[in-house]
């Protein structure tokens, strides 16, 4: 079965891939990379963009293996009916990961600066708070079109990071597979590659002022309203 691993940038969505990529490895599925299906020098299966093409190859690739992909890219209408299609067939699913918008502002902001002190041009354009809610109100538009497809696991950065084993029992139950919990954390601190940053919950509560809390509040209450 193909399992998309899904989530807006700097939502923790690299720590739900690897938790999600440790049980089925420790479950027997070993994660080949298909540069046939994903072209790009990335370490991991990581589609870019979402093609009609490739979604039919990574299915028909994965057989009988739980194979996990990566992605950030929001589905268009094509893709979506052909997931549909092979979702009912039951060979393909996916996990969306969240996180809280205000959050993953704050991210952005730290991902800006890292970049900009790099000289790289992934993430340099979010210099202002301004800019992170601008692009995070897009990429929540994108996520609930994730959010509405059949065969989706819910998952959260708060439960990933700070609640892992709870992550972990509901990843193994979406897969069907059975592994000590205590060896998936080992294997994504010791093997995995992820984005930690900051890693504290709720960071918003901290490190907003009041006026830019009321703003976050209001802009992103629709989401907020939903939890």
């Amino acid at each position: 079965m193909l399992v998309f691993s899904y989530g807006i940038p700097k939502s923790g969505s690299t720590l739900a891939f690897e938790l999600a990529k440790a049980v089925a490895r420790l479950g027997g599925h070993r994660q080949p990379l298909l540069p046939e299906w994903l072209p790009g020098s990335h370490k991991v299966n990581f589609a870019q963009a979402l093609t009609v093409e490739a979604l039919r190859g990574l299915a028909a690739a994965a057989q009988s293996r739980i194979l996990l992909v990566k992605t950030h890219a929001c589905p268009g209408p094509e893709w979506v009916a052909e997931y549909r299609a092979l979702a009912a067939q039951g060979l393909v699913s996916a996990h969306v990961n969240q996180r809280d918008p205000r959050d993953i502002c704050l991210s952005l902001l730290d991902a800006g600066r890292l970049a900009r002190s790099r000289g790289e041009a992934a993430f340099a354009e979010f210099v202002t708070l301004e800019d992170t809610v601008a692009a995070v109100r897009r990429y929540l538009g994108e996520q609930a079109i994730w959010a509405a497809l059949p065969r989706i696991l819910p998952l959260d950065y708060a439960t990933c990071a700070f609640r892992m084993a709870e992550a972990v029992e509901a990843i193994k139950a979406n897969l069907g597979i059975s592994c000590p919990n205590w060896l998936v954390g080992l294997w994504v601190q010791r093997f995995a590659f992820t984005y930690r940053n900051k890693a504290v919950p709720a960071r918003h509560e901290r490190e907003l002022t009041p006026d830019q809390a009321a703003w976050l509040a209001r802009e992103f209450a629709a989401w907020l309203g939903r939890r």
